[in-house]
C-alpha cells in the first residue's frame, strides 16, 4: 500500500491526515495540542501511523509554523500552508471565493478568483497576521481563562449570549481591560463570550482583510472555527450573508493537513522521496538531547559581578515615597499622637464649628493647603498631593480593577479620614486630571483643570529635569515617546493597537511565573542565562515562554528575557528609531 502523509505542525496543535496514493478520503486523521512539544508530538503521531499501517510505503509532506524544521529533520517535502490550503480548496470546494482560516496563533484569508483561461479557481490575494495574535484561537483561550470557563465550553456559552458589547479583538490585553468592567457590572459570561466572537470577526474582517471584498461563498477552516461554530454564524451576520453562502468542511480542523497530503500527488509529483520511517523516528527521538548538548542558548546576564549590580542599584535608587508623616516631620509640626480622642463640640461651643474641623486637646488642627493631581490610567489610578510651595505631601498608586472611579473615591475618603484622625485640616485648593479618564474624572470630581498626558509629562519634566530632551513613558497598556526642545513638545510617538511591552504585559507574565510586580527586577537581575524571547505580542509570547521552559529556562531567566523584550519592543515596534541621536541629549 502506498500512502501519503500530510502533517500540519501549528503554533499550538499538530494535525495529520493519511491518504491512499491518489485518493481523497482520509484513512486516518488526528488533531491534538502539542503543549510546546511539537517534535515529540509529531513523532508520536508518526509512530501511531506506522503501527497502524506497518507494511505501507510512505511519502511525507509537512506544513505549518513548525513544519520546515521537522521536514528538514526527516527529509520530507515542505509546503507553505497557504499553498496546501489552496490545493484542498480547489479539489473539494471550487466554488469558494474566500477562505478564512483561524489557527492557534495565526489567521489567514485567501481570496480566490475564477481563471477564464484554465476554468479553475486561482488564489489571487492573501492576508495573514504578523506580529499580533488577536482574533485567533489563543485569543479565545485568553478570554476563556479570564471568564473562568473551560475553553471547550466556550462556544456553548457564546451560543446562549443575547447582547453584544464592544470588546477589542486586536489585543488580548486590551480585551481584558474591556471585559473586566463588564464582569464588575454583572454582565453574563454568555454575553461576554458572544461579544468576544464578534470581536474576532470584526478584527478579521476589518483589520486583517484591509479593505478587500468578501465575495461569497466563504469557506471556514481551522480549529477555532471547528470548535466554535457560533463564530461562523457571527461572521455571516457581520457580513450580511445567508447560511448558504457559508461553507464549513466536514473536518475544518484538518483541512490544511488534507491539502498537505494532496500536495504529494500534485506539487511534488515526480520528486524523489528520501523519507524513511525508521530513520525519521530515530532522528526525532534524539532531537531534544541533541539540542541540549549544544552551546547554551540565551543572552548574558545583566551584570558581570555583584559590585556592578550594587553600583547600578545605588545610581538608580529612588527617593522614599512622600507620606504625611514624613511631610509633618520635615516641618516639625507639633501634633499630638495619632488617634488622640477628639473633644466634641456643640453649637454653643466657642469657637464655633465653622472655624475648625475639630479641636485636639484644645488646639486648632494643623492646616495643609494642597493641590490634587489625578492620573486616571488604563490599568492604574494615581494621585499626588502638592502643597503651595510645590512640595509633595503624599501619593497614591493602585490597580483600578476595572472600576477607576470607585477606586479613587475610596482612596480620597480614606485620605480624608486619615488626615482628620491625625488632626490635620486638609484644604484642597484645586484639582487637575489627566490620563485615559481625564474627562471622566474631571466631571466626577469637579476638577478645575484637565490636560492630555503629553502636556502633563512636559510640564513635570520642565520643572524637575529642565535639561531633558526625551521622555519615554511605559504605562499599563500604552507607550509614549515624547521629544522635547527647551521644555516644548516637538514630537510624540504612541503605540497603537498592540500593548506588548507595556505594564500589563509584564505584570501578567510575572504573575504566571509566580512573581509579584515588586519582585520583577530582582528576579531578572538574578538570572544567570536570560531567555531570548524577542519582541512579540502577548499571545505569541505565551507559547514562546512555554517552549523556553521546556528547554530548561528558569522563571528568573524568563523574567529577564521579558524585561529585555520590552526594550526591543519599544525601539523596533513603537519608536522605530534609525539611530540613537534622535533621543537627543
Amino acid at each position: 500500500m502506498k500512502l501519503w502523509i500530510g502533517l500540519d505542525i501549528g503554533s499550538t496543535t499538530v494535525k495529520a491526515v493519511v491518504l491512499e496514493a491518489e485518493g481523497t478520503q482520509p484513512l486516518y486523521s488526528i488533531y491534538l495540542r502539542h503543549n510546546a512539544c511539537q517534535i515529540e508530538t509529531a513523532a508520536s503521531v508518526l509512530q501511531e501511523i506506522f503501527d497502524r499501517f506497518p507494511q505501507a510505503e510512505y511519502r511525507l509532506a509537512v506544513c505549518g509554523s513548525g513544519g520546515r524544521t521537522l521536514a528538514n529533520l526527516v527529509h520530507g517535502f515542505y509546503i507553505q500552508e497557504v499553498v496546501a490550503n489552496s490545493i484542498a480548496v480547489k479539489r473539494f470546494y471550487p466554488q469558494t471565493r474566500v477562505a478564512v482560516e483561524l489557527g492557534g496563533q495565526d489567521a489567514k484569508i485567501v481570496f480566490f478568483y475564477h481563471d477564464e483561461n484554465t476554468g479553475h479557481i486561482t488564489a489571487g490575494d492573501m492576508r495573514m497576521n504578523g506580529s499580533c495574535a488577536g482574533g485567533t484561537g489563543a485569543f479565545i483561550d485568553e478570554v476563556a481563562h479570564l471568564l473562568k470557563i473551560p475553553v471547550e465550553k466556550f462556544d456553548s456559552y457564546a451560543s446562549q449570549g443575547n447582547h453584544v458589547y464592544d470588546i477589542s479583538g486586536r489585543c488580548g490585553v486590551f480585551a481584558k481591560t474591556d471585559i473586566q468592567p463588564l464582569l464588575n457590572q454583572g454582565v453574563s459570561r454568555e454575553d461576554i463570550a458572544l461579544s468576544a466572537l464578534h470581536a474576532i470577526a470584526k478584527q478579521t474582517i476589518g483589520g486583517l482583510a484591509q479593505g478587500l471584498e468578501f465575495r461569497p461563498p466563504l469557506l471556514f477552516e481551522g480549529g477555532p472555527l471547528t470548535f466554535n461554530p457560533t463564530l461562523i454564524r457571527v461572521f455571516g451576520e457581520r457580513l450580511g450573508l445567508s447560511s448558504r453562502d457559508l461553507i464549513r468542511p466536514e473536518r475544518p480542523e484538518i483541512f490544511v493537513a488534507l491539502g498537505t497530503a494532496l500536495s504529494i500527488g500534485t506539487l511534488f509529483r515526480g520528486y524523489v522521496s528520501e523519507f524513511q520511517p525508521s530513520q525519521a523516528l530515530k532522528v526525532l527521538s534524539t532531537f531534544r538531547e541533541t539540542l541540549q548538548e549544544g552551546p547554551p542558548s540565551g543572552s548574558r546576564s545583566f551584570f558581570f559581578s555583584r559590585a556592578e549590580r550594587e553600583s547600578f542599584q545605588e545610581r538608580h535608587r529612588l527617593p522614599p515615597l512622600p507620606t504625611l508623616e514624613r511631610y509633618l516631620a520635615a516641618r516639625r509640626a507639633d501634633l499630638p499622637p495619632e488617634h488622640t480622642p477628639f473633644i466634641s463640640l456643640t453649637d454653643t461651643c466657642s469657637p464655633p464649628l465653622s472655624d475648625t474641623y475639630s479641636i485636639l486637646k484644645g488646639s486648632r488642627p494643623y492646616s495643609i493647603k494642597a493641590y490634587l493631581g489625578i492620573d486616571a490610567g488604563s490599568t492604574t489610578t494615581k494621585f499626588v498631593l502638592m502643597d503651595e510651595e510645590g512640595t509633595l505631601v503624599e501619593s497614591y498608586y493602585a490597580n483600578n480593577e476595572g472600576e477607576p472611579l470607585q477606586v479613587m473615591q475610596k482612596a480620597l475618603l480614606s485620605l480624608y479620614e486619615r488626615y482628620q484622625k491625625r488632626g490635620v485640616d486638609l484644604q484642597i485648593r484645586a484639582v487637575g486630571t489627566t490620563g485615559y479618564g481625564e474627562n471622566l474624572f474631571a466631571r466626577a470630581f469637579g476638577a478645575d483643570f484637565h490636560t492630555v498626558e503629553t502636556v502633563a509629562h512636559a510640564t513635570a519634566a520642565r520643572k524637575y529635569v529642565p535639561e531633558a530632551t526625551y521622555i519615554l513613558d511605559i504605562g499599563g497598556q500604552d507607550m509614549k515617546a515624547i521629544s522635547l526642545s527647551e521644555g516644548i513638545v516637538t514630537g510624540i510617538i504612541l503605540n497603537e493597537a498592540c500593548s506588548a511591552g507595556c505594564g500589563s504585559f509584564l505584570e501578567n507574565f510575572a504573575k504566571s511565573l509566580g512573581f509579584k510586580v515588586s519582585e520583577i527586577a530582582d528576579a531578572a537581575f538574578n538570572s544567570r542565562n536570560p531567555a531570548e524571547l524577542g519582541s512579540r505580542c502577548t499571545v505569541f509570547m505565551n507559547s514562546t515562554i512555554i517552549t523556553e521552559q521546556k528547554n530548561g529556562k528558569s522563571p528568573q531567566d524568563i523574567m529577564a528575557g521579558l524585561c529585555r523584550s520590552i526594550i526591543e519592543n519599544v525601539f523596533t515596534k513603537v519608536i522605530r528609531i534609525s539611530n540613537l541621536s534622535v533621543l537627543g541629549e
